[in-house]
């Protein structure tokens, strides 16, 4: 699928968690009126009048074909999320996309499907907004391609407040039993029962010395040393390592 340009306007946008901290953005398209895209890909956002851009990942799935979803991280500040602050409904954005390579291979999917008999089985790691691709990828392997093999999620953030999408993430988990959440705090408050530290300790402490991990497929999107550990460690417990990909959110 080519990138094209597209003419949006505003239709929503809302925080998603109680620190303010995720702002979701939905775009409805005007020009043209439908984008086809695979789960993992990312637009380019014009973000002023010099024609600066940004890029963000799309949170919707490829079955909504007439808007696209973005949730951003606002806490840096920088251009791009003052741009998408201040946007008002109904104003028109420009929308370059798709872009990216950082999807799960529909062909490759098929075709282990019959040689591994049922062997793959999915690994997510993401830090911050780093789920936001993530989470496109398993409601789409969940949702639309109605797989039934092993899926994880390894999901670090900083604080509770912080959090967002669990109710859905635990609904999933209700719905399709192959799916795992672990939702892992570095800064958890006294009490917090689920896995505290980094998602890289997390995995080392509880995941690895318990599973093979030749056969799993991994995806990690977050920062440069987070991916670079998570790509160790699952090399060192079996993983092939041209079965891991990533993608760098800064």
């Amino acid at each position: 699928m080519k990138p094209r340009l597209f003419k949006t306007k505003l239709a929503e946008k809302y925080f998603l968690n109680e620190s303010e901290k995720f702002l979701l953005v939905r775009l409805e398209l005007i020009e043209p009126r439908k984008i086809e895209f695979e789960a993992g890909q990312y637009v380019s956002i014009k973000v002023s009048d010099r024609g600066d851009r940004r890029a963000y990942s799309i949170a919707s799935t490829p079955d909504i074909s007439h808007a696209i979803e973005l949730v951003i991280d606002v806490s840096p500040n920088g251009l791009g999320t003052s741009f998408l602050k201040a946007l008002k409904l109904g104003e028109e954005v420009e929308v370059l996309g798709p872009l990216g390579r950082f999807v799960v291979p529909k062909d490759i999917s098929e075709m282990e499907k019959d040689s591994l008999k049922g062997e793959r089985k999915f690994l997510f790691v993401g830090t911050g907004s780093g789920i936001v691709p993530l989470r496109s990828m398993i409601l789409d392997l969940l949702q639309n391609r109605e797989e039934t093999r092993p899926i994880r999620l390894h999901w670090g953030l900083r604080f509770e407040e912080d959090v967002f999408w669990l109710d859905n993430f635990q609904r999933l988990m209700e719905e399709f039993p192959n799916f795992i959440l672990d939702l892992v705090l570095s800064r958890p408050k006294e009490g917090w029962r689920m896995c505290w530290g980094h998602v890289q300790d997390c995995l080392r402490r509880d995941v690895l010395p318990n599973e093979d991990m030749r056969g799993w497929e991994a995806y990690l999107c977050g920062n440069q040393e987070m991916i670079e550990e998570t790509k160790k460690l699952l090399v060192s417990s079996g993983a092939d390592e041209s079965s891991i990909y990533f993608e760098r959110f800064s």
